[in-house]
This record gives structure tokens, C-alpha cells and sequence, in this order.
């Protein structure tokens, strides 16, 4: 981190009054922080201009840290140039939301600029596709989930949804799910936006609007290519969901994404966009709803008595708190942990999704089944030492029910 803030602020001095696009030294600077995004494990790269500074801030772990101070606002259109270069954008549309990629080193960068109070925001995406893939038994599922989504995952057809907001993991799981899945005798494809990871074996189609080839148009078109399973990537709208319940219903196993609250809200989710529930019965498999919380450094976590709070919720005297040391940047955690919760779709619950348009009165047939809630997948993984209280509560909420 020193070494990082020399080399800044000589850069800094060197652009002087020179900042233009092609200046050396902004190139340089440039170059500075799309190296030390991709070292501190950055998924995401901020870069915003107000009226007197250029603030940078890096996701790390699922937050937002601002890693070194801001930089003069006079660079913020040479650096603006020079990243819309790299990426392939248009230098001279300042006023117009735009996007683009960069390839640097083994990380691929996706680049979202936004006009922003007289200049431009930019917000980049890393995705390092020299990450080896995880394999189900690295995502974090506990004995049981892992055990419920492999026989999940074993059906010959069906729809499984995996369900939670953005940067929740869903992507991971897919693909550790279809790495399994992944046999000679078996013909997979995907359509995804992005394509985030290369899997060897497995046909793999970018989603491309701008020529028509929406979720819609290319799960039409994947009927047509003789596969056992299909990914995918989004049931953003009715007839992508339309489409990939009817793919299941003619013996494909479909995997999707949902944007729902938990496992039992993305079945009413898919019927209120136009799915019949006689279908969704028929089809659905699945739904796991995940998210993401920050795990515990390995290295610096410590025992201490728990607070009254934290007895009471967990029911432990002792339990693991953040410390920080260099290895996580003195904040305690080091990666994320997914918390899981896995709708297995029985009879039970298939009846209900005929009959009934009362979201409890599955959440609570689904759990007399042996549902497993997020929040009792977090408390678990909580005694476990793996991650904090106040981490599974900032993420599911302050008064979530942990029963």
C-alpha cells in the first residue's frame, strides 16, 4: 500500500499541468489503478468526479472502500479519455451513457461511463477469468444443502431458479453446478450477458441485442440444437420465462436467474410475469436464494465473550470477531461466504403453487419440509466461526427472524 501511494503521488506530480489523454504519466496513473484494483481483489472499480476532487473507490468484499486520497478533478477528463480508449468507446460522446471492455493481463474489465456533474462517471466490472472455476463443494453449502442441490441438479429435466439480488454469487454457483454437470455424453449451452467464465466443453453464446439475439430469440434458437441442459442467464421478462418453462417441459433441465426476495418469492414472481402456475408446477425443480457476506480473515479472527445480543440470537457464550492484520488490509475479512437457502419442490408445494396465491402459507409448508432459511443458514455458518452477526444482519436485514 505505501509503495502504491509513492508511485501515486509521483505520477500525480509528473501529469502537472500536462494531463491530456495521451500524457505519459496519466497513462501510467491509469495503468497504476486498474493494477491495484486487480491486486487488493477489487470486483468493482469506482471512479467519480465532483466539484473539487476525483474520488476512487474500489468493492472489495462486497464493499466500497476508498483505498488512497482523491485525485486533482482537472485529470478527470484525461483519465476519462484514456480508460474510454483502452476500452474501445467513443472519446467524443461525453453526454452519452456508454460501455466497452478491457483486456488487461487476465482480467477482463467491462466499462459503464454515465455523464456526471460536468464530467463523466465510470464504473468498471472485473472479471478474472484465470479464477479457477469453484466446484460445489467450495461454495459454502452446508452437508445437507450440498446434498439437496446435487439431487437437484441430477434431474434429467425440470427448471431450477437461483434467486438473490446482484453480486450475490448466482453466477458462481451456476457455474460450479454446470462444471459438474459437464460429461462427453451430455451437449450444454449457455446464454449469458456477460459470458464471466470459459467453460471447456461447454458452447457458450453471448447475449448481442443490438443484432436480436436477446434471452428470447437465443432460447428459441437453442430448442432447435438438440440439448440435455440449457443455462440461462436471466428471466429478466415474461416470455424469456415463458420460453424457458416450456424448454423444461419438453425434458431439457434449465438452469435460470431470478430477481426475488428469497426461494419462495420467486415462485410468485414467476407467475406474476405470465407463467401458468399448471406449468411452473409441472417444471419447477428448484429455487436456491443466495447472498453474500464477508468472511472472517483466517489469519486474525479472535474468540471473544459474546454481547448480550449476540448470545441471544446465536446461544453462545463465545463467538469470532474481526481483528485486522495485513494479509486482509486491517479489515477483519478476507473473501466471501455464501448463505443459502434451498426450496426442494415436493408435492407439498406443488399442490400450493395449483392452488394457492398465499406466499406464507408456502413459506411454511416449505419449511415443515425441512426448508433451511437464509437466516439459519447464517446463524450456522455464524457458530462456525466463518463470518459475524453484524455481517449476516447487515445483509438480510436488522430484524430478520431467525427462527
Amino acid at each position: 500500500m505505501e509503495k502504491f501511494a509513492e508511485r501515486l503521488h509521483r505520477l500525480i506530480h509528473q501529469a502537472g499541468h500536462n494531463f491530456g489523454g495521451s500524457s505519459q504519466a496519466i497513462i501510467q496513473l491509469v495503468e497504476l489503478i486498474l493494477e491495484f484494483a486487480v491486486k487488493m481483489r477489487a470486483t468493482d472499480l469506482h471512479i467519480e468526479p465532483f466539484e473539487e476532487f476525483l474520488r476512487v473507490r474500489y468493492r472489495i468484499d462486497g464493499h466500497l472502500h476508498e483505498m488512497h486520497e482523491p485525485l486533482p478533478i482537472r485529470f478527470a477528463p484525461a483519465i476519462s479519455s484514456r480508460i474510454k480508449i483502452l476500452a474501445r468507446m467513443d472519446t467524443t460522446a461525453a453526454f452519452s451513457a456508454l460501455d466497452g471492455a478491457i483486456r488487461f493481463g487476465e482480467t477482463e474489465m467491462r466499462v459503464a461511463s454515465m455523464p456526471s456533474f460536468g464530467a463523466e462517471s465510470l464504473t468498471i466490472r472485473l472479471l478474472d477469468s484465470a479464477q479457477d472455476l469453484h466446484r460445489l463443494s467450495e461454495l459454502g453449502f452446508t452437508a445437507a444443502n450440498e446434498k439437496i442441490f446435487r439431487r437437484l441438479i441430477a434431474q434429467t429435466s425440470g427448471m431450477i431458479i437461483l434467486t438473490g439480488p446482484m453480486n450475490s454469487g448466482k453466477s458462481t454457483t451456476l457455474y460450479a453446478a454446470l462444471r459438474e454437470l459437464n460429461q462427453p455424453t451430455r451437449a450444454i449451452m449457455t446464454l449469458e450477458d456477460p459470458i464471466e467464465q470459459h467453460l471447456d466443453g461447454v458452447s457458450q453464446v453471448q447475449v448481442n441485442e443490438k443484432a436480436g439475439l436477446t434471452f428470447a430469440a437465443g432460447l428459441r434458437a437453442m430448442l432447435r440444437m438438440d440439448c440435455n441442459c440449457m443455462m440461462v442467464g436471466e428471466a429478466r421478462d415474461a416470455e424469456t420465462s415463458q420460453i424457458a418453462v416450456r424448454a423444461a417441459l419438453t425434458g431439457h433441465l434449465i438452469f435460470t436467474t431470478l430477481h426475488a426476495g428469497d426461494s419462495c418469492s420467486a415462485v410468485f414472481r414467476m407467475i406474476e410475469m405470465g407463467v401458468e402456475p399448471y406449468l411452473l408446477a409441472s417444471t419447477l425443480k428448484g429455487v436456491v436464494a443466495q447472498r453474500l457476506v464477508r468472511r472472517l480473515c483466517p489469519a486474525c479472527k479472535k474468540l471473544v465473550a459474546a454481547n448480550e445480543v449476540e448470545e441471544k440470537i446465536i446461544g453462545a457464550k463465545m463467538v469470532y470477531t474481526a481483528v485486522g492484520c495485513e494479509k486482509c488490509g486491517g479489515t477483519g475479512f478476507y473473501g466471501r461466504q455464501a448463505l443459502h437457502e434451498i426450496l426442494s419442490v415436493d408435492k407439498n408445494i406443488r399442490a400450493l403453487i395449483l392452488t394457492s396465491r398465499d406466499l406464507d402459507k408456502i413459506r411454511e409448508a416449505a419449511i415443515a419440509s425441512g426448508l433451511k432459511t437464509l437466516s439459519a443458514d447464517g446463524l450456522e455458518k455464524i457458530r462456525a466461526g466463518l463470518t459475524t452477526l453484524e455481517e449476516v444482519r447487515g445483509i438480510l436485514g436488522s430484524d430478520v427472524n431467525w427462527h
